[in-house]
């Protein structure tokens, strides 16, 4: 068995695209390793293994195209125990075929199906042929449903006759094709449409593969969502507001965050702060004040917004803002 992997990366940091050939079956763990999370690679070759992976990280969502011979990926206790940062995968298979093993459920995937599976817990990947596919990894809280949800989707292969997964195969083939072509605010609004569609993709995949108590119970926190970023710039968002519009008591609301390791209250300022950031970053509002853009979203003290800004992101909302120039 190959040596120990290496740790796996921070998103949000900003790195130069990843372009990486070899013939080795320790140095393709290396660096799958330290491009997704620490794993273990068994080579299925007889000794003539050959990989490629090129990828890059775009507004903390790392995408990549993999070219590789037969394998078997293994996520192992061990390997989540020594893990700093947890995250979600998706796998789209452009040809080849391979088998996903996790939560004691298997997946067969096959060119145009896509699959989801959470490196919070062990799984299994085997490509008894040589598989090209688009892997993208990102954080758990990118997607609305909530990780008993998703849970309730790893290992189960999304084939192209579902409607969403024909909207997403598309755009993640060309996002992959040329990691270079995207850049600045134009990739960033490239990638959040996808992962926009990449939730609703697991919502729809949540919702059929739920028992009828799970299905409700889903179906509400995703009203709920919805409702909240609806309505990011009302300074008067609450939980009282929010439990009143959705029919439901205020405890039974701070109920359903906590169950998602969270509060209302975290919830609303992670979206708000996220939206500003996005708005920072576009040159389309490159004239247009900080304290403009953070009233429209909720935040009329700039004293209060500067000191949250700081908070959430490490820099003042100016300091972000020549950054990302």
């Amino acid at each position: 068995m190959p040596g120990s992997p290496v740790a796996g990366p921070r998103l949000e940091s900003p790195l130069p695209p990843i372009a990486f050939a070899t013939e080795s079956v320790l140095a393709w763990q290396r660096v799958v390793s330290s491009s997704f999370v620490p794993l273990v690679v068994d080579d299925l070759t007889d000794g003539r293994f050959a990989g490629t992976i090129r990828g890059r990280v775009i507004d903390g969502v790392f995408f990549s195209r993999l070219r590789v011979s037969p394998h078997e990926v293994h996520r192992t206790p061990a390997l989540i125990d020594a893990s700093e940062r947890l995250f979600y995968k998706i796998m789209l298979l452009v040809n080849g075929s391979g088998e996903l093993t996790q939560d004691a459920r298997s997946a067969t995937m096959v060119p145009g199906s896509v699959s989801v599976y959470d490196t919070a817990r062990p799984y299994d990947l085997r490509f008894p042929d040589h598989v090209d596919a688009v892997v993208i990894m990102f954080p758990r809280d990118l997607v609305d449903p909530s990780p008993d949800h998703v849970r309730a989707i790893t290992a189960i292969s999304l084939g192209p006759e579902e409607r969403l997964t024909r909207l997403v195969t598309p755009l993640l083939t060309e996002i992959s094709s040329d990691f270079t072509a995207l850049e600045g605010p134009v990739a960033a609004r490239v990638v959040r449409t996808a992962m926009e569609l990449i939730s609703a993709l697991l919502s729809t995949a949540a919702l059929a593969h739920t028992a009828e108590a799970d299905h409700e119970h889903l179906s509400l926190m995703l009203r709920i969502r919805q409702y909240i970023t609806d309505n990011l710039g009302d300074t008067d968002l609450n939980p009282d507001s929010i439990a009143r519009a959705v029919y439901i008591s205020t405890r039974h609301l701070h109920a359903l965050f906590h169950e998602q390791g969270t509060t209302v209250s975290a919830w609303i300022r992670q979206q708000r702060i996220e939206a500003i950031r996005r708005e920072l970053a576009d040159p389309l509002h490159a004239n247009r004040p900080i304290a403009d853009i953070a009233t429209s979203w909720g935040y009329p003290d700039a004293s209060h917004f500067s000191r949250t800004f700081r908070q959430q992101v490490g820099v003042s909302p100016s300091a972000f803002r020549r950054a990302a120039r």
